[in-house]
């Protein structure tokens, strides 16, 4: 999907930050209304066999918080970047993937094993 993104990108001749990612088809200077950026999504979601109950742009959106997160932020650097007035409304927004909460759970095992251990040798 990136790669078709990419030549999307390319065939549109966008290169400039303030151009509209999105823009309307007989406007170039204004964006594309909320429904066609949701209807051009699923087209091409559903090229690439990723579409399901339940995705849009919302998916992406929410998708992003939590790997923000994932990969080391602050909930105030996520909250900041989603645009949230709130880090309780960004705490809603993400999901805490069952891999992340495996991973954690080791990490405390794995520190209350090495705690244990150095106990014991401090005791023999």
């Amino acid at each position: 999907m990136v790669a078709r993104y990419q030549d999307w990108i390319t065939k549109e001749n966008i290169t400039q930050p303030h151009q509209w990612l999105f823009p309307q088809e007989d406007d170039a200077q204004r964006p594309m209304w909320d429904s066609g950026v949701r209807k051009a999504l699923k087209i091409a979601a559903r090229a690439v066999e990723h579409d399901f109950l339940g995705f849009g742009l919302h998916s992406l959106r929410r998708a992003n918080i939590t790997w923000r997160q994932e990969v080391g932020a602050s909930s105030i650097e996520a909250s900041k970047i989603a645009g949230h007035s709130s880090v309780n409304m960004t705490n809603d927004y993400t999901h805490v993937q069952l891999r992340r909460q495996e991973e954690l759970t080791r990490a405390i095992q794995e520190r209350l094993q090495e705690a244990s251990h150095r106990l014991r040798r401090a005791s023999a």
